[in-house]
């Protein structure tokens, strides 16, 4: 009988070497797809997330309310806009059985992960005994935007019905309320979304000047950004 002839130990290194390679090379195929998918899932979700964060704001800030705080010697809206916060006074209740208006913050927090942030957003009753935002400190925070590296407020109006109006981080006119807000928000793990711009739909009649015996309304000239 012819004696079976089997393969020498060079051959099976060999073969061993070419079946790990193939291994390793499907491996880092399928690693590398699986990568892929994750990040497009993440910024596939990063899109959505900022795009009903900004539908939501638009509705908030379309029910804006100019309400006054209650003071006799000098008129001040209820709205803070600062760079990274802002505050005011929306016509939406606080909640299904509370009536009224509501006050509302949002506010740029540290997030969970490191060097992270979030955009939170509290809503407090509004109470005509109060003169401020205080009540909004002890509202449950609800988070719009997370995961972000920061996001800024920016302003758009004028002093005055005689001076152009800009842009500003901050808002610093008691007796008059801008025209535009828009939020910008950053992002290096992602790409971020274009700034968000909002139209605050307050009548003329909100920079009117009013005291206990006369009511002074000037025309508004017309203002683009």
């Amino acid at each position: 009988m012819r004696r079976a002839r089997g393969f020498t130990l060079v051959e099976v290194m060999a073969a061993m070497v070419l079946l790990g390679t193939m291994m390793l090379l499907l491996y880092a195929g399928l690693n590398f797809s699986l990568r892929s998918w994750n990040a497009t899932d993440v910024n596939g979700r990063r899109v959505a997330d900022a795009r009903i964060t900004e539908n939501f704001l638009r509705r908030e800030v379309a029910e804006l309310y100019p309400m006054r705080w209650r003071d006799p010697n000098f008129l001040r809206y209820a709205f803070e806009g600062k760079a990274h916060e802002m505050r005011f006074v929306s016509s939406r209740r606080a909640g299904v059985s509370v009536a009224g208006l509501s006050v509302v913050g949002l506010d740029v927090e540290p997030g969970k992960a490191p060097r992270t942030f979030d955009l939170v957003m509290r809503r407090a009753q509004a109470s005509g005994d109060v003169n401020d935002f205080t009540p909004l400190a002890d509202a449950e925070p609800s988070v719009l935007l997370a995961d972000v590296d920061g996001v800024d407020f920016s302003y758009f109006g004028s002093l005055n019905d005689f001076t152009d109006p800009e842009w500003m981080d901050e808002w610093k006119f008691d007796t008059r309320m801008p025209t535009l807000v828009r939020v910008t928000v950053h992002s290096t793990r992602a790409e971020p979304p274009p700034p968000m711009l909002f139209k605050l739909m307050v009548a003329p009649e909100a920079g009117c000047f009013e005291n206990v015996f006369q009511r002074d309304c000037r025309p508004r000239r017309p203002t683009t950004p």
